[in-house]
């Protein structure tokens, strides 16, 4: 069933996707918490599934170096689907709502976390080690539907090739999401309604995706970088605040 999803949810999409043009990622990490405000944590990480799914391929099409990518890091995406499936079950098997907690506790490990500094060199992690690591993003990412903090320790503490990091990670966004559809289908938990407000809201997101990717080649990264950190933190509280105020 295919409809228009209500203005203020259209525009969270919109937003999140500018925010992952201009950045280079974000969609799941905007999108999930402002969405889980107003509507409930299951229906959130339904709307967000279908664009991001298409985001990720998009930014896969474009990158020159995926086949070296799948080729040394193939454990996290495969290991991240099977991540994303465990996490899916239990989000759908318990109360969403501590999970609304953890999602803004997610969002402030992350802006912490890009604090950190890394390595000087590029280390090798074992393929026992990159399943490990997938496993984790895609537990994290069935039960909150980011795993960003995961992302950003482990670049900085194997110095990765910020190519080869991107294709990889974008794999992986793709195979967790993919988990959590099957997860959904599996529980009888796809709401045809969410999920036809996705369809419809695809191309204006991919649109706007397009136009924050103009942006970013013209405007000073920093400067969109310190305007995320500012809104992260300010979703994160509102997030907490909604939650301790029921």
């Amino acid at each position: 069933m295919l409809a228009f999803p209500d203005l203020p949810t259209a525009l969270i999409l919109l937003l999140s996707a500018f925010v992952h043009g201009a950045f280079g990622f974000g969609f799941p990490m905007v999108a999930t918490p402002l969405l889980a405000l107003s509507l409930d944590l299951r229906e959130a990480f339904l709307l967000t599934l279908l664009p991001t799914i298409a985001i990720n391929l998009a930014s896969i099409a474009g990158e020159r170096r995926r086949t070296e990518a799948l080729r040394r890091f193939w454990p996290i995406p495969v290991f991240t689907f099977v991540g994303s499936l465990v996490g899916t079950q239990v989000l759908l098997s318990t109360d969403p709502e501590p999970f609304r907690v953890l999602l803004a506790l997610v969002l402030i490990a992350y802006l912490l976390a890009d604090r950190l500094h890394g390595v000087e060199r590029e280390r090798r992690v074992p393929p026992w080690g990159l399943a490990l690591l997938g496993l984790g993003m895609g537990l994290l990412a069935g039960v909150a539907n980011v795993f960003s903090p995961i992302i950003v320790v482990f670049a900085l503490y194997t110095r990765m090739p910020a190519a080869l990091m991107v294709t990889a990670f974008n794999l992986s966004f793709v195979t967790s999401k993919t988990g959590q559809l099957i997860g959904f289908a599996g529980n009888q938990a796809l709401d045809p309604v969410v999920l036809g407000q996705a369809v419809v809201m695809l191309p204006g997101v991919l649109a706007v995706l397009w136009l924050g990717m103009r942006i970013r080649r013209r405007l000073a990264a920093e400067t969109y970088r310190r305007l995320l950190k500012l809104g992260l933190w300010a979703i994160s509280a509102a997030l907490l605040w909604d939650v301790l105020t029921g």
